[in-house]
């Protein structure tokens, strides 16, 4: 579904970089990355067909893979941010030395 508050945010949008955030967050949007980054691959091996190598093309492959990543994490069906969830509670127990 689409979210109307969802705000695309920029890689070059250094304004969050002095609000710390908080793990789930950080796992978010970590899976978002990954979401994105396996779209464009996927897209990678597909036949673009005769417009596939004009900027817009490849303007609007790129919002639209985005897009999707947000959803697919917003959707909390992939598991890899509750994976990394668990990962960061493991260090922390085990590192506080209990």
């Amino acid at each position: 579904m689409f979210d109307p508050d969802m705000r695309i945010r920029a890689y070059w949008d250094v304004k969050d970089l002095s609000q710390m955030k908080t793990p789930e967050e950080v796992a978010k949007e970590f899976e978002t990355m990954f979401v994105r980054i396996m779209m464009k691959e996927f897209r990678k091996s597909l036949d673009g067909g005769i417009f596939s190598n004009s900027f817009s093309y490849k303007m609007y492959t790129d919002m639209f893979d985005m897009q999707i990543a947000e959803a697919i994490s917003s959707s909390d069906q992939l598991g890899l941010k509750q994976y990394i969830l668990d990962a960061i509670k493991a260090y922390e127990k085990y590192s506080s030395g209990e």
